[in-house]
């Protein structure tokens, strides 16, 4: 996981991206590899919740975790950190390049206990820090709690998008009897997810249109009863009916949930009066399952 044979992926033209709990590190210096070994910029932690000093005069970086006041040092150029009082061995020592100070992406990992994906299609380096109570959810084998768990999953990507969409409406569309990958739409806007490692990453990004939908073999096209063109990414194929559940905020107060079958027709809806929260709305019913 932490070790990329990646060769030169990694360079001045295409240099490797870093994601922090689903936000683009664009104000830190890109991770480098050397020798197929991964290095990150040590105020990555920064983005972790840690608060980072750096002793010039020693040449040491001091991490201190604010929840605990638990601290650890590094010093440039040796192989042993320190976690308070006990000793860490480090395979590769922390290097500066450019006056930032880099650690191996497995340190990282070990130290503070996050999460790490190596993301080859968008060359890109993920860390996520994990809910248990989330992975708790995942786990329960409650269909209803494990798409509202997902919902509140890291959403990443390593791009910006040019829409911005604003609106009182929001739809959550899963496969059938799945949780994993799912459609989240806002306004005219339409994103579609897939769970990775702790995280849901944008597989494709698309925007409702004016073309007709009669020729269309995508039901999701005919269930919003628009054209959809793509942002960003690839659409990808249904091959099982869709499950929905919209949300509508002021001024409606009411939701609704339903399923969709695969020529984009609504096969089954239920109206949800002044949901008071998401999970009114997100709940297991029998319908689905038949």
């Amino acid at each position: 996981m932490f070790i990329f044979s990646i060769g030169g992926t990694a360079n001045a033209a295409n240099p490797l991206k870093l994601n922090v709990n689903g936000a683009v590190q664009d104000e830190l210096t890109s991770p480098l590899v050397r020798k197929n070994v991964s290095y990150v910029p040590i105020r990555t932690a920064q983005s972790l919740g840690y608060k980072v000093s750096w002793n010039s005069k020693s040449k040491t970086v001091l991490v201190v975790d604010p929840h605990t006041s638990d601290t650890l040092s590094l010093a440039v150029g040796s192989g042993v950190a320190r976690m308070n009082e006990e000793k860490l061995e480090l395979d590769t020592p922390p290097f500066v390049e450019k006056n930032t100070v880099y650690v191996p992406l497995r340190f990282m990992s070990g130290s503070f206990g996050t999460l790490v994906h190596w993301d080859s299609k968008n060359n890109g380096i993920v860390i996520i820090s994990p809910n248990p109570e989330t992975q708790k959810e995942l786990n329960s084998g409650d269909l209803a709690k494990a798409r509202l768990a997902v919902i509140g999953l890291p959403r990443v990507q390593f791009y910006y998008s040019t829409v911005h969409p604003e609106g009182p409406m929001t739809s959550f569309i899963y496969t059938e009897n799945d949780y994993s990958k799912w459609y989240f739409i806002h306004s005219d806007s339409v994103y579609y997810y897939e769970l990775k490692n702790g995280y849901m990453s944008l597989v494709w990004e698309g925007q409702m249109s004016a073309k007709t939908q009669e020729n269309s073999s995508s039901p999701l096209a005919k269930f919003l009863d628009t054209g959809i063109d793509t942002l960003w990414g690839e659409q990808p194929k249904l091959t099982s009916r869709l499950v929905y559940f919209k949300d509508r905020i002021f001024p409606y107060d009411e939701g609704e949930y339903g399923i969709i079958g695969l020529d984009g027709s609504v096969e089954f809806s239920h109206k949800v009066v002044n949901p008071k929260q998401l999970s009114d709305i997100i709940v297991n019913f029998k319908e689905e399952n038949q």
